[in-house]
């Protein structure tokens, strides 16, 4: 196996590593270590199936099953097929429900620590996903906003905030499935459950209000974290090849997906499979 840093401000590539054969635990130690350090890994060429991909998946903690339970695949609930190919994927809005700045299952009150996306096919054009370093974006801060911000917590709320500064809004939840997902409570500043390093935590997407602020101050401050984080500087970019998992850690990073229209014929088409993980890797339990 072949660790290579990628070309921009972050990021890792994985090569010479089979899933299909399975990861020892002293490989997979490297890749959580090399994950925290650079936010964001893809390892390459890869041909395993359902099972291999869940196994591996497993690895990293607790497979979420999305509150979206229409979205899950079948056969494997803890998994999300994404894209442009699924039946769901007809309606434009449902399509495009990622297509905004979040980070995943910032709404619940156990969120995601790792998120990857397995490649089955990808359009000739598009389908790219941004990811943004809120690590890097809060080391920036000066010394009195941190001190400012590491005594606040914010409310989140499925998609409450999607849909803003020309961003694509996320498909809504029916009644029974926002029951699963009530308001919840994180600081604007979370430490990592593993590393312990700080960093701005779901500050796009979901974040509707911070607790003891006054509801129009509270929106203008994460307006301009929000603002802060998407700066260039902070932004990967990864246009996918068949066959890459990529992943991120969803406690230092946000991301969004690019806008797909429905597929139109040859080379137009996007299908990810989705594992959204929580909880601590298997070798640090």
């Amino acid at each position: 196996m072949e660790i290579r840093p990628m070309e921009g401000p972050f990021g890792c590539t994985v090569h010479g590593l089979d899933l299909g054969a399975g990861v020892d635990q002293d490989t997979c130690r490297e890749l959580h270590e090399a994950l925290y350090e650079n936010r964001v890994l893809v390892i390459k060429d890869q041909t395993c199936d359902a099972d291999a991909y869940m196994t591996f998946g497993r690895q990293w903690g607790s497979p979420i099953p999305h509150v979206i339970d229409s979205s899950r695949m079948a056969g494997q609930p803890e998994m999300m097929e994404i894209g442009n190919t699924t039946e769901r994927a007809k309606d434009e809005l449902k399509r495009n429900s990622a297509a905004f700045w979040h980070t995943d299952q910032s709404y619940d009150a156990d969120p995601a620590t790792v998120t990857m996306l397995y490649a089955q096919k990808i359009p000739d054009v598009g389908g790219e996903t941004r990811v943004c370093d809120t690590k890097a974006a809060y080391d920036d801060l000066d010394a009195a906003m941190k001190q400012r911000l590491d005594k606040l917590t914010a409310t989140h709320l499925y998609g409450s905030t999607s849909g803003q500064d020309g961003e694509c809004p996320t498909a809504p939840l029916t009644e029974a499935q926002a029951r699963e997902v009530p308001p919840t409570p994180h600081p604007l500043v979370r430490a990592h459950t593993i590393t312990g390093e700080r960093a701005l935590y779901g500050v796009a997407g979901t974040a509707m209000g911070i607790k003891g602020m006054q509801r129009e101050e509270a929106e203008i401050l994460i307006a301009q974290l929000k603002a802060h984080c998407l700066q260039e500087k902070y932004i990967y970019k990864h246009r996918y090849e068949v066959g890459d998992i990529a992943m991120w850690d969803t406690q230092m990073t946000l991301h969004c997906a690019t806008p797909i229209n429905a597929p139109s014929g040859t080379g137009t088409e996007r299908l990810l499979w989705r594992i959204s993980i929580r909880g601590k890797p298997v070798v640090y339990q």
